[in-house]
């Protein structure tokens, strides 16, 4: 059950705007790397094994409607040849029916050939060698003129017959050439039909391994997918605890936030140089990178641990190293690594408003400098809880975050 209400909330969480046919054939590739990122900046206060179970889930998600409209078009293409097949087969079926047909036909016409030559061979036998005899017999034979006439009409009965029998060889002779005809056009046909019931059934094998094919990678995403679900649950108990310890260093942040400001308020602060111009107003902060918004501010509910957090700042996607500015003039009131952060800088403008820069590859400045508007203070990076090269980027009022796009 644990394993399936993870399945239908991270699905639900990253695809819910999903069209029809995105759905049938996967998102696209901004989609996905949008999908990638929410969930990395969800999950990214959990352990780097849990972290990596969520990249693989979301990967296999994503994959797998593409995936599985494959299988169902492979599963149609098998059906679609293997009705070919069938077609072919039965055609070649009748094809070969037919050449039997024809086949007899041309033997029963062959036998009649043979028949009739044999008539014609008594016929002959029976004329050409005694038609002398008879006719003169006949003429010779006693009687009256009636007896002769019928002698005479026997005799021509007889040559009548060779002549008979002799059309009859003809006749059939011409049958056999039209049924030997009829026989090879049968064979041909028999011949091209055996070709295609053979070729459709080459291509329903092929469409059946591509869609088993298909059909494995489909299993081997879902194979995935499970496995992903149980490493979560393996790493349940260590990602909350560190979920736990990120609110608190965020509620740390901000008592030492309040104090520094406090401090540089009253006077008292070691800080050295000139205390910071207030700003009194949002939109008095300039982008602190170049790159593109990857991540917003605001409350996320994790799906595989049932919990919400709240991401502190706003993401911003950069290239290794790009330079990282301050948002305004100020001075530099933390420096260093903290924890899920990595190198973690903060600096205080005034009013009670301060911005901190996160996950940085390195630190440029240190505590107690005083930094203008525009000028470098670190390169981005991937340290602490990142999930890939970005800049946390958070504006603090009186120590607790606000959301930093009203006051960019």
């Amino acid at each position: 059950m644990f394993a399936v209400c993870v399945v239908l909330a991270v699905s639900g969480a990253l695809f819910v705007d999903s069209p029809g046919a995105r759905a049938r054939n996967g998102p696209s590739p901004a989609e996905a790397r949008r999908a990638m990122e929410r969930a990395a900046a969800i999950m990214e206060t959990a352990t780097e094994r849990a972290r990596a179970a969520t990249q693989a889930f979301v990967e296999t998600t994503q994959r797998l409607p593409g995936v599985q409209n494959r299988v169902a078009v492979a599963q149609g293409r098998v059906a679609a040849a293997q009705v070919r097949a069938a077609s072919a087969e039965r055609a070649s079926a009748r094809a070969g029916r037919a050449l039997r047909v024809a086949q007899a036909q041309f033997d029963a016409a062959q036998a009649a050939v043979e028949a009739a030559r044999e008539q014609l061979g008594t016929y002959v036998r029976s004329t050409y060698q005694g038609r002398s005899y008879m006719v003169l017999s006949a003429l010779g034979a006693g009687g009256g003129p009636e007896d002769l006439l019928d002698r005479l009409n026997y005799v021509e009965r007889l040559v009548g017959g060779q002549g008979r029998a002799v059309d009859a060889v003809e006749r059939r002779r011409q049958d056999l050439a039209e049924e030997r005809a009829a026989v090879a056009e049968q064979k041909r046909q028999a011949d091209v039909a055996r070709a295609a019931a053979r070729h459709a059934l080459g291509e329903a094998r092929a469409e059946q391994s591509a869609a088993l094919t298909a059909q494995a990678e489909m299993e081997s995403l879902l194979a995935q997918r499970r496995n992903a679900v149980h490493v979560a649950g393996q790493e349940r108990q260590a990602s909350v605890a560190r979920y736990n310890e990120a609110r608190a260093e965020s509620y740390r942040i901000g008592q030492a936030l309040r104090e520094a400001a406090r401090q540089v308020r009253g006077g008292t602060s070691r800080i050295r140089g000139s205390r910071p111009r207030m700003l009194t107003r949002p939109g008095q902060l300039s982008m602190p990178v170049s790159g593109w918004k990857s991540s917003d501010f605001g409350w996320r509910f994790d799906p595989y641990y049932r919990r919400a957090q709240l991401h502190a700042g706003t993401d911003f996607a950069a290239p290794a190293g790009a330079s990282i500015r301050a948002a305004a003039d100020g001075v530099v009131v933390r420096a260093g690594w903290n924890g899920g952060y990595g190198n973690y800088t903060c600096i205080y403008h005034g009013g009670n408003l301060s911005t901190c820069y996160g996950h940085q590859s390195k630190i440029l400045v240190w505590a107690g400098e005083q930094v203008s508007r525009g000028e470098t203070i670190g390169l981005v990076g991937t340290t602490g809880a990142s999930t890939g090269n970005h800049l946390h980027f958070e504006v603090r009022v009186d120590g607790n975050p606000v959301n930093p796009l009203g006051y960019l």
